[in-house]
């Protein structure tokens, strides 16, 4: 087991978002039994930990992060029929790529999504209708005790959520259930998919995705929802781009990061922003949709 811990390592390289100061320390792993065993070491030296996937949807402080920070990169997959068993560590994309190449269906829709199998499971990451918990036959976690399976009824999947996000327990592996699918379809999807995204997410552009989640029109009160556009709901969810868009959210910009002119839920930064310059803005606007819609809007990234 080859682990090497490290000292006061720089956070911005670590996100996509390219914000942060440093790790106090820092430890990469690529394998459930090293996760495992650093987490326990952690917990020996009492020392705060927090676990990091592939950063593409996290804000890290402007100083320092104290306690040991735990990047989890790699693993193994392995496919077999329609079934895909895949370490945590493992790039999502990559897993989406030999689904297609293999013809088969139920990641087709999660094409361009960064990040990890792991952290695509804590957040139960999706797009265009579709998330990861569809297709999850079973997640193997450490619970603090042991190690065992949860079923996908265990682990509570909705939107954006996942019971993962309420207990402190470690995703080590996955096995996905596929389907078999027309391979010139799902070529076809992907690629739309992929140039969509493109035109959204330009290659380069220092940002972690979508900042806030869409919101469930179940969760929004009727005296709110006569406020609201009713074209622009999409699958029982208002698009919260669109909710900021109508409070004047493109453009705006505090300090080093700004709202894309393009969309509404997209903070960039675009000149050394710093992450009370993301709090500010997400507080300016998070009240501005609050006075306008009567709606409290919820943040999709993590502020670590």
């Amino acid at each position: 087991m080859n682990i090497r811990l490290q000292k006061q390592v720089p956070l911005a390289p670590l996100s996509t978002f390219h914000i942060g100061g440093y790790a106090e320390y820092f430890v990469s792993v690529r394998t459930p039994e090293s996760l495992i065993a650093v987490v326990l070491a952690a917990q020996y030296l009492r020392m705060p930990y927090k676990i990091l996937a592939g950063g593409s949807n996290v804000v890290f402080p402007d100083g320092t992060l104290p306690g040991l920070l735990i990047r989890i990169r790699g693993g193994e997959s392995a496919f077999e029929a329609t079934r895909c068993r895949v370490d945590a560590g493992v790039k999502l994309a990559s897993v989406v790529r030999e689904s297609l190449r293999r013809g088969l269906e139920g990641l087709q829709t999660l094409c361009g999504i960064p990040g990890t199998i792991g952290g695509a499971i804590v957040g139960n990451a999706g797009a265009y209708g579709h998330s990861i918990g569809e297709v999850i036959e079973k997640v193997e976690i450490w619970d603090g005790r042991s190690r065992r399976w949860l079923a996908p009824a265990d682990c509570r999947f909705r939107y954006r959520e996942s019971v993962f996000k309420e207990k402190p327990y470690l995703v080590l592996r996955a096995v996905l259930k596929l389907r078999r699918g027309d391979p010139k379809t799902l070529r076809k999807i992907s690629r739309d998919i992929i140039r969509a995204r493109l035109r959204k997410y330009k290659p380069g552009l220092r940002c972690p995705g979508s900042f806030f989640k869409n919101v469930l029109v179940s969760e929004v009160s009727k005296r709110s929802l006569h406020r609201i556009d009713r074209s622009k709901i999409i699958e029982g969810k208002i698009p919260t781009g669109y909710l900021l868009e109508q409070v004047g959210a493109k453009g705006m910009r505090v300090g080093g990061i700004v709202i894309a002119e393009f969309h509404g839920n997209l903070f960039i930064n675009r000149n050394h922003g710093t992450a009370e310059d993301v709090r500010r803005l997400a507080r300016t606007l998070k009240s501005k949709v609050r006075r306008k819609f009567g709606i409290a809007l919820e943040e999709e990234i993590r502020y670590f």
